[in-house]
């Protein structure tokens, strides 16, 4: 048996969680802006209009570089926000003991696990988010709207699908000509631009749900205090 869920403030979390994934879209804009002058580059020597490769090689040096750095905060964004999810799904049952599809373990062993983690995620933050509504007077939860959500779902894999794409693109026998070459990079663009927009819906879901947890946690205890209502601001 599981311990009882205990509530704890999800704000340094949410904060760590923000400024990593806030990171981590700076990074990948770096990389997006590279990649354009990459993909130029490889244009113009598919074209012929440039014949020396050397302006390409150098680009793609540094194309190389900074994906290093934006691994490097992909991989501290993940750690946090993963934190911060495990965190929200414990306050989530606070809320809502029996409204959740797995145990809290799988807030973190969903994201790791091969398969599951195509939808596990998911499942466990539309829980978590309907966990955020408060009964009314007969008991009932309303059924709140989850796009937020979805789109987040929806850009986080489709940037991670094409950027797949884009790879094996590179690693095929064409990536060795310009043209295809530059069809590679065309791949990573879009998942660099999918990236970035993933990378700020995940920031409105940390911000959305670290609110709605407050705000429920202020509104549960104000009577305890001799205060009606109460509201805390995210």
């Amino acid at each position: 048996m599981p311990s009882p869920a205990v509530y704890g403030s999800p704000r340094t979390s949410a904060t760590a969680a923000t400024v990593l994934l806030s990171v981590c879209g700076a990074t990948t804009l770096a990389s997006l802006g590279v990649g354009v002058s990459l993909y130029a580059e490889a244009g113009a020597l598919a074209t012929g209009t440039e014949s020396d490769g050397s302006a390409l090689m150098d680009t793609a040096l540094l194309y190389d570089n900074v994906g290093l750095l934006q691994l490097v905060a992909m991989a501290a964004s993940a750690v946090a926000f993963v934190t911060w999810f495990h965190r929200v799904r414990v306050n989530a049952e606070v809320f809502d003991p029996n409204g959740h599809r797995f145990k809290r373990g799988w807030a973190i062993g969903g994201w790791i696990t091969p398969v599951v983690n195509l939808w596990f995620p998911r499942q466990i933050a539309g829980d978590i988010w309907q966990a955020g509504a408060r009964p009314d007077a007969s008991g009932v939860r309303p059924q709140l709207p989850q796009t937020l959500l979805t789109l987040w779902w929806a850009a986080f894999w489709i940037s991670n699908a094409t950027a797949r794409i884009g790879s094996q693109y590179l690693d095929s026998a064409s990536a060795q000509f310009a043209d295809g070459y530059q069809q590679a990079v065309a791949w990573l663009l879009a998942s660099d631009l999918l990236s970035v927009v993933a990378a700020v819906l995940a920031v409105l879901v940390v911000r959305r749900l670290t609110a709605m947890q407050e705000e429920r946690f202020a509104a549960a205890a104000a009577p305890a205090y001799g205060v009606h209502g109460g509201t805390v601001r995210g």
